[in-house]
């Protein structure tokens, strides 16, 4: 028997009449205006988008493209809407009888849909189209994955790496050479990670922290994947039980508190409070606060549009791990293009999904969000004309056995805020790693336990 299903039905429908109401997903909300014209005779295929800016931009090209090709070739029209709160709109109109034929959502959003019976299973129409997973690098393909069905494909993709600002480790050249450290390279364990930082820090007259050379909460977007770079998982999908007291898990958050252990608690909360909007010059990375830093492949984008002053002042290498020989970490995401289960055009919506897919919409898809190709096969003229300098590190990692997914479970969200909470927490100094990990473990087995249960008891549960 899976365990791991449960109907979208069981949603009450008190709950979908408010939300529908308040995230104004109503049909007269997205539905045909008066003045919309459309070609005549072709099948309206509506795609939601959470996109804005530049990101929006790029794929509303895509979807002219397909528009003035394979769509008037095929008469299909793809009608595109950037919507915010994508999840939950989605979520809400697929309960309620009325979804778009695509929503465009993020890879951890598959589990929870997929176990609400929300989307459409696309095995059969991916094999139509010859779309088969020797076409994507494997992390990515497995993203698109639960319990073993293929529910969604990538509209983009990225991984993680350290970037560090080459401008500042040649400032403070002299202080990384008096701890043995090289100032040309970024640092390749967790050990030298801790000595480039310590060397890189910078104090002001009064001894507060005015520049730091690393800290594990800048930004604070990837906090429960930092475990992979100690060769540590916090779930195990064959029993379906959360490891968060592995020992390789434990010394990951030791290793992230020992940093408010150092520079002190207050320390370090007081400087995060003087950073700046990550989309703004004042980003921590970009106004040179912090010397080095894990994220994704985009940063590049942000980095030009927000200070071009930076451009060729940086470079990325794979972030390091505690072990020597654990090589080409990396945590990598996608958003994906999904069917919502009842969606009125599945046929039509594949059609779009499949022409995303093709390398040359893929990789002119991810060179104008700055991120990697999730295919295999990849142009040169890609990896050198990226605007991303180090895309093929990013490239590289996405293609390591070390290369590592988002964990499959369906009460992801409630697992993101339990561990958010925590590492403040942590950083705080208010709790053990040990005490902190045990007691989150046993509160989210039971929440998982309780989900798995309450399905079973509402017939819901597939066998």
């Amino acid at each position: 028997m899976s365990a791991r299903s449960f109907k979208i039905s069981a949603i009450p429908r008190l709950v979908i009449i408010v939300a529908l109401a308040g995230c104004g997903i109503a049909l007269l909300a997205f539905g045909p205006r008066a003045g919309d014209e459309f070609p005549k005779d072709c099948v309206i295929v509506d795609y939601w988008e959470k996109w804005t800016g530049v990101e929006e931009a790029g794929m509303r090209q895509i979807v002219d493209d397909f528009n003035q090709t394979v769509g008037r070739e095929k008469k299909i029209f793809v009608r595109y809407l950037s919507t915010s709160s994508i999840e939950q709109k989605t979520l809400v109109a697929t309960a309620a009888g009325v979804p778009p034929d695509i929503a465009g959502l993020y890879n951890q959003d598959i589990p929870q849909f997929a176990a609400m019976n929300a989307l459409e299973p696309l095995e059969a129409l991916a094999a139509a189209h010859g779309i088969t997973s020797a076409a994507y690098k494997k992390v990515f393909w497995d993203e698109c994955h639960y319990d073993g069905r293929l529910y969604g494909l990538v509209s983009t993709a990225y991984d993680l790496a350290l970037y560090f600002n080459t401008e500042i480790f040649q400032q403070r050249a002299d202080s990384l050479r008096a701890k043995g450290l090289d100032p040309m390279r970024a640092p390749r364990t967790i050990a030298e990670l801790d000595a480039y930082a310590d060397a890189l820090n910078q104090f002001d007259a009064s001894g507060r922290l005015s520049s730091a050379g690393y800290l594990p909460l800048e930004p604070d977007w990837y906090l429960n994947y930092l475990c992979i770079f100690f060769g540590g998982r916090w779930w195990d999908e064959a029993s379906h039980r959360f490891t968060f007291t592995d020992p390789r898990v434990v010394k990951a958050y030791t290793w992230v508190q020992s940093y408010s252990k150092r520079l002190g608690p207050q320390a370090v909360t007081e400087f995060r409070s003087g950073l700046g909007n990550f989309d703004s010059p004042q980003n921590a990375f970009l106004s040179g606060a912090v010397a080095m830093e894990l994220q994704g492949t985009f940063l590049a984008n942000f980095i030009h549009n927000q200070k071009p002053s930076m451009d060729g002042k940086w470079a990325a290498a794979p972030f390091p791990s505690d072990d020597p020989n654990l090589t080409d970490v990396t945590y990598c995401n996608a958003d994906v293009l999904v069917i919502p289960r009842g969606a009125a055009h599945k046929a039509e919506a594949f059609e779009f999904i499949a022409f995303v897919n093709r390398q040359d919409k893929m990789e002119k898809l991810a060179r104008s969000h700055c991120k990697i190709s999730p295919l295999v096969k990849v142009s040169e003229a890609f990896l050198t004309d990226h605007p991303n300098t180090s895309i093929k590190v990013f490239d590289r990692l996405a293609s390591s056995p070390n290369a590592h997914p988002s964990e499959p479970i369906p009460i992801l969200p409630e697992v993101t805020a339990e561990m958010n909470n925590f590492v403040q927490q942590l950083a705080l100094m208010q709790v053990t790693p040990e005490a902190g990990l045990r007691a989150m473990e046993i509160r989210l087995q039971k929440k998982y336990d309780d989900f798995i249960e309450s399905q079973r008891a509402r017939g819901a549960m597939k066998d």
